[in-house]
């Protein structure tokens, strides 16, 4: 698979992500919102949603709304610890849209002038946490991919994202063995 065919499978994906449900919590009395071709019906404080995703970062930047779903540091945390108890050998598993969470979250506060100065620092630990886990499942994605026979659950354990990275290296490396093997 070549490069421009994983950005376009990312791309493709991203949209797909963009217009999953997300659950919300209201935090202010709404009247009727049009946002493009979306609806919303009035809205009382408290009252729980789930919307499109794009939808929802428009509802949350307007802080008319708050998400529900676990916080962006704390899922990586959870994330960084699970891959570092399941061992050098072995893979945790990761939410399928992990990396498209991830990719969305940093580009929506790229510009640290929308952020609250105080929560700079953690932005740039829980960036720090990324590299750390990206860098140790890319480790272990490798050695598995090197491996005679990888094992039967190790796409269950992947992101698509990281399985077009396994599947391509495990056949090229499938293709080499067999070169040398053959002698020709």
């Amino acid at each position: 698979m070549s490069a421009e065919q994983v950005i376009q499978s990312i791309r493709d994906r991203e949209f797909a992500y963009l217009l999953s449900a997300s659950r919300l919590r209201v935090k202010q009395k709404i009247s009727r919102i049009d946002i493009g071709s979306i609806h919303l019906e009035p809205m009382n404080e408290g009252d729980t949603i789930d919307l499109p995703r794009w939808v929802a970062e428009v509802l949350v930047n307007l802080d008319i709304c708050e998400s529900q779903e676990e916080s962006f540091s704390s899922e990586v945390f959870k994330a960084v610890t699970r891959e570092k108890i399941a061992g050098s050998e072995q893979l945790s598993t990761l939410r399928p849209d992990f990396y498209l969470k991830i990719r969305r979250q940093l580009a929506h506060t790229r510009d640290f002038g929308n952020l609250k100065p105080s929560s700079i620092p953690e932005l740039e630990k829980t960036r720090t946490l990324i590299y750390d886990l990206i860098a140790l499942r890319l480790r272990k994605i490798l050695s598995i991919a090197a491996s005679l026979s990888p094992p039967t659950d190790v796409r269950e354990k992947l992101t698509p994202e990281e399985y077009q990275i396994f599947d391509s290296v495990y056949g090229l490396l499938q293709s080499w063995r067999s070169m040398m093997m053959e002698g020709k």
